[in-house]
């Protein structure tokens, strides 16, 4: 029996990790015509993604009666590029990296997290540091420079007159788990990260950290429907969206308690036309090399 138990644990174990690698590979739009496919911004270890997107999976299958596959890439480089050769059916990305499928890739807006982007920096609980200044001549850790929480926690730093990478030591991180991950551990003194992506981290993680200073609030995670998508059924994705969001208790907890994200609401030119100068920003650094 016992034999037999630990089989079926590593079976699983194996199982959970073939579904985490298959995530990774793009799938092309038209390999499975009938998977509905949706592409995650890939701000969280795989795994985190993966559970924490499930049950709107779940949801999606069984109101559209139509499998759905959950996808991202291995850094956000690898997503942004996908996206914008036109690889991802459905996205759910950064805004700055949903700006910029929408002018330069046709990807159709759909909807945003009504939970404005907050950049913080954090750091240890009981880190003596008080304000942004005292963060002079350590080291911060914070997501990839194409992040919009790196653009801002940037932006943190010039405003109290300190220089990135001159009076700060940038440490870059493979996601915004990684970033917090490394001031516990001791190896930065802060982290950059938002109010969204901290709020789904594990309660030893979070429960660690305190924020030391907070930005103003950006539009934040958007839906985006590849342009080759029949209008039809774009409309009907984003009123099964709105509909998990609002009315089943999935959504609400979903939206609520694990994405923080408050429900979702259709994005405004307005709204969009606010993440142009980041745009800018993420162009260039896309066009640097690896």
């Amino acid at each position: 029996m016992l034999k037999s138990r630990v089989g079926v644990k590593r079976a699983s174990r194996l199982l959970f990790w073939l579904a985490g690698l298959l995530a990774l590979l793009p799938a092309p739009l038209a390999a499975e015509p009938q998977a509905l496919e949706i592409a995650i911004f890939p701000y969280l270890s795989t795994r985190t993604l993966l559970t924490s997107y499930q049950p709107l999976q779940a949801y999606l299958e069984k109101k559209l009666q139509r499998p759905v596959l959950l996808v991202t890439a291995p850094d956000f480089r690898t997503f942004a590029e996908r996206t914008q050769r036109g690889e991802y059916r459905y996205v759910v990305t950064a805004p700055h990296f949903a700006r910029l499928a929408q002018k330069e890739a046709g990807y159709q807006p759909m909807l945003m997290a009504k939970a404005n982007l907050v950049a913080i920096a954090v750091v240890e609980k009981n880190s003596p540091l008080r304000n942004v200044t005292e963060l002079r001549g350590k080291t911060v850790a914070a997501p990839d420079p194409l992040a919009l929480v790196s653009m801002l926690g940037a932006q943190m730093l010039r405003a109290s007159g300190l220089v990135p990478g001159k009076d700060v030591t940038l440490r870059p991180a493979l996601s915004h788990n990684s970033a917090v991950l490394s001031v516990l551990r001791g190896e930065s003194g802060a982290a950059f990260t938002s109010t969204t992506a901290l709020e789904q981290m594990p309660d030893e993680i979070k429960n660690g950290v305190r924020v030391l200073a907070a930005t103003e609030g950006f539009p934040n995670i958007m839906y985006l429907a590849n342009p080759k998508v029949p209008i039809v059924e774009v409309a009907q994705m984003t009123a099964t969206l709105l509909e998990f969001a609002e009315k089943t208790p999935q959504g609400r907890k979903l939206y609520g308690e694990t994405l923080g994200h408050l429900g979702l609401v259709a994005p405004s030119p307005k709204e969009l036309q606010r993440l142009d100068p980041f745009v800018s920003e993420l162009k260039a650094l896309l066009v640097q090399p690896r």
